[in-house]
């Protein structure tokens, strides 16, 4: 793994006591938006960790630990409807960012993609803001123009704009087997 050093992750299916830590991450990764183009994401109130707990029970939840302690986790939805999975949120401790995690996580969520029989994956992202959409071109995603958004990339987008919040600078991206 490029960026990790010595010390390669530990790559795992969440569990539900994973829940708190992941949680956590989440809530600091928010903070990161406070100086961003998007600064209202920091000021929300982030999900609780009933949430991940969710995922972790319907094995949606994927994480990465370093020194046996969670870093980073992915939620992936399947969508049979489109032939898709969904990363619905992403996030790396902000301590732990640019040493290729985010990228393994990605990976990860490739392998379960194809495990699946599904042909892609999917994410919504911000187009403006460095550490999304350019972050997930780089990673061999594509925007995928509104039409073609699939039913989670429109239900992410329809739920921020349900508590009325921007969504204009919202994009649906796509990375294929």
């Amino acid at each position: 793994m490029s960026g990790l050093g010595e010390v390669p992750p530990v790559l795992r299916p969440g569990r539900v006591e994973d829940a708190v830590a992941c949680a956590r991450i989440e809530a600091a990764c928010a903070l990161q938006f406070a100086d961003s183009p998007q600064p209202w994401v920091a000021a929300r109130t982030p999900p609780p960790p009933a949430e991940h707990a969710q995922a972790a029970a319907l094995r949606r939840l994927e994480v990465a630990e370093l020194f046996d302690q969670v870093v980073g986790f992915a939620i992936l939805e399947p969508d049979a409807a489109s032939g898709t999975l969904h990363l619905a949120e992403l996030d790396v401790a902000p301590r732990f960012q640019r040493r290729g995690l985010a990228r393994a996580l990605i990976e990860r969520a490739m392998l379960r993609t194809a495990e699946r029989g599904l042909a892609a994956l999917t994410l919504t992202t911000f187009r403006n803001v460095a550490w999304n959409a350019p972050l997930y071109e780089r990673l061999g995603f594509a925007a995928l123009p509104p039409e073609a958004w699939t039913e989670p990339c429109r239900r992410d987008s329809a739920g921020l704009a349900a508590r009325g919040l921007p969504t204009v600078d919202r994009v649906a991206m796509i990375r294929r087997l």
